[in-house]
């Protein structure tokens, strides 16, 4: 058998928990992370809701919101994987991570300042200091390691392209051991900016919902520690789950707005499954995009149908998270891990009324039990990003 990639660690920061644990029980429990937005003034705008970190995030040493969140990530998934300090040759230790926005608090924060000081000395270095590819380095800096760092800026679809290119990297030898994930800290330029696209919801969001309005504008960081099979084994690592196979595509229908028929995610999900070589039925579970915009839904409850002619069970966790941009995939993919160690699927919270046609399993109500061996973790961004990972059991059993 082909020397599989693995997922030997975890660890997230998120506006429902910074740790696994708390993630978990949030997501069981159905606790939302939507709350008045924080530290950006709404008194004039019609929408006030985001999904922001409040737990403090303490990381010395460490310049950026994103940098901060995608470093603390990084901290407990090296701790979850056993890999204590030298135990990696530094040069052999790579990180990516997937974001949409990078760093803008380093722009935003001058924004509100006098004209004269918008090129001053300390103003330039804080805006180089945030350059694009800033977040990786923070990241590797604080890892104490020397391998190659990127930033893969995909949108909202970036989370899993740093896992795919981390799984490549691997395989490939690049790499003996990879952290990948997604970061993306709260902007008002996302805020804003989802805002004037009318894509916002009032105060709750209900993907796949008859009456979702929108999404919320959220922050975070999600961060995986992947190696090959026979290294996390010769360590005596345990595995928490699988790397089959992965998906990404870029199509250029529109900006912002998917093709109506999914081509791009369609096309994401079937590469990712033929990489993965198993069959649509062999899949348990889809963890969907799902923003809770009209648009996506509809769109992606097609590409499920089409992908997935049988059948699918499916939701999506953005209910609670919020859209958390460049850390969402990642911070889904930590919910399929989760799912397949706890044999629990989580529903779409606030899921009343299953948008229609819809010919698919929406889990709704409350967490289901049952056997999960093989999911989908889907997710597309503006510019036409799609990605697309299959994750399985650490069980050495393929489906």
């Amino acid at each position: 058998m082909a020397d599989d990639v693995v997922i030997t660690g975890l660890g997230l920061t998120s506006p429902i928990g910074c740790n696994e644990d708390h993630f978990w029980d949030a997501l069981c429990q159905g606790r939302s992370g939507a709350s008045p937005v924080d530290g950006l003034d709404t008194a004039e705008l019609p929408r006030k809701i985001g999904c922001q970190v409040t737990e403090p995030v303490r990381v010395g040493g460490v310049s950026g919101r994103a940098s901060r969140l995608a470093a603390a990530a990084s901290r407990q998934a090296l701790a979850s994987a056993g890999l204590a300090s030298g135990e990696v040759e530094p040069g052999r230790l790579a990180v990516i991570v997937g974001t949409t926005m990078g760093e803008t608090e380093f722009i935003e924060d001058r924004l509100s300042a006098p004209q004269a000081q918008w090129l001053s000395a300390e103003h330039v270095q804080r805006i180089i200091s945030g350059r694009p590819g800033s977040i990786a380095e923070n990241v590797r800096a604080d890892a104490g390691a020397r391998g190659p760092a990127v930033d893969l800026y995909g949108a909202c679809a970036a989370g899993n392209m740093a896992i795919a290119a981390a799984r490549r990297g691997l395989l490939d030898g690049r790499c003996d051991v990879a952290l990948a994930g997604g970061a993306d800290g709260f902007s008002r330029l996302a805020f804003i900016g989802f805002m004037r696209l009318r894509i916002m919801a009032a105060s709750v969001c209900r993907p796949f919902d008859e009456q979702r309005d929108g999404l919320l504008v959220g922050e975070g960081a999600a961060m995986f520690v992947l190696e090959r099979e026979s290294r996390a084994r010769a360590r005596g690592a345990r595995i928490r789950a699988r790397v089959l196979g992965c998906g990404t595509t870029c199509e250029d229908y529109h900006p912002t707005r998917p093709e109506p028929e999914g081509d791009g995610l369609i096309r994401a999900t079937r590469n990712a499954l033929a990489e993965a070589g198993i069959q649509p039925g062999d899949i348990d579970y889809v963890c969907a995009h799902g923003t809770g915009t009209p648009q996506n839904d509809a769109i992606e409850v097609k590409v499920m149908e089409t992908c997935f002619p049988d059948g699918v069970s499916f939701s999506s966790i953005k209910a609670l998270t919020g859209h958390t941009m460049g850390a969402a995939a990642a911070m889904e993919a930590v919910c399929c891990v989760l799912s397949l160690e706890h044999q629990r699927l989580i529903p779409t919270w606030h899921l009343t009324k299953v948008l229609q046609p819809c010919s698919l399993d929406a889990i709704q109500g409350g967490v289901r039990p049952g056997r999960v061996r093989c999911v989908v973790n889907n997710s597309a961004g503006f510019g036409g990003y799609n990605s697309s990972v299959v994750l399985a059991a650490a069980s050495r059993d393929r489906p």
